[in-house]
């Protein structure tokens, strides 16, 4: 299967969970009654920014995946309603983490710099968790938003039992920790990825059988 050059996979996932994240808690406030939930709109609100550098993101991903499969800037420049010179201005100059070549080393203590990331998330101790979010991240994942995931986690399996083994690997320079995570009425999968500098520029809890 081909693969595309750039974002790595892991920014890909993490991008479309904070992507449907956001959009389903300012759909589900936007449905609502005025009067059902008047909390929500403050969360809604803190959403809506941070769908502006996800939105961002994401069609700047897209548009790589495109140059990965052989479209052109033209093209690419026809669907935005620019030049093809303004695309490849707007779009052409990122390019994601390269991976080093020979075998691929895990950071260093990656379990240990991740692990108190999850639990601060999953105790409810957001300005904990995000102390060692990247900027990107820090920007994605306001307080609000990890509120609502985190309630999402509770009602889809209830409360925490405990903590697996840690599983560590590693794609093009980050190091991702998977920490199995035991609910009551199910189990999950936390996911942290970690930079060279230490600092999360992934995070996602999901179902187990949804990791793939």
């Amino acid at each position: 299967m081909e693969q595309p050059r750039s974002p790595v996979r892991w920014d890909r996932d993490v991008m479309a969970t904070l992507l449907l994240t956001n959009v389903q808690l300012v759909a589900d406030v936007l449905r609502a009654d005025e009067h059902d939930a008047p909390g929500q709109v403050m969360r809604a609100i803190a959403a809506t920014r941070s769908l502006d550098m996800i939105v961002e993101d994401t069609l700047r991903t897209l548009v790589q995946q495109a140059r990965a499969l052989g479209h052109t800037w033209a093209e690419i420049g026809e669907l935005l309603h620019v030049s093809r010179q303004a695309a490849f201005q707007r779009f052409g100059g990122g390019q994601g983490p390269v991976a080093e070549e020979g075998v691929a080393v895990p950071l260093e203590g990656a379990a240990d710099a991740a692990a108190p990331v999850l639990q601060a998330f999953l105790d409810g101790r957001y300005d904990d968790a995000r102390a060692r979010f990247g900027p990107r991240m820090l920007e994605a994942c306001s307080v609000e938003l990890l509120t609502d995931v985190r309630e999402r986690v509770r009602q889809y399996g209830g409360e925490v039992q405990a903590l697996g083994t840690p599983i560590i690997s590693v794609r093009d320079g980050y190091t991702g920790v998977d920490i199995p995570v035991a609910l009551e009425r199910a189990d999950g999968i936390g996911r942290v990825v970690l930079d060279a500098d230490r600092q999360v520029v992934g995070f996602f809890v999901r179902p187990a059988e949804a990791i793939a």
